[in-house]
């Protein structure tokens, strides 16, 4: 809320060298946190019943504990 608070006009009107910049930032920012979940994230968070995920737990069931001697 607070950061909505703080990217509004601070005069009104928005002239160029008025215009806060802080609006376009968090989009950008947005925009690369967006393309990149979809690109790449989106695949190492699986949901628990997930196939990769069962096979994987399966296989760390069965593998010693790293901390055995």
């Amino acid at each position: 809320m607070i950061t909505v608070l703080f990217m509004l006009p601070q005069v009104s009107p928005v002239t160029w060298q008025s215009f806060d910049y802080a609006p376009v930032a968090v989009l950008v920012v947005l925009g690369f946190a967006a393309t990149w979940w979809l690109a790449s994230a989106r695949h190492w968070f699986l949901d628990p019943d997930h196939g990769r995920t069962l096979s994987r737990e399966t296989a760390r069931a069965g593998a010693p504990d790293p901390s055995d001697p």
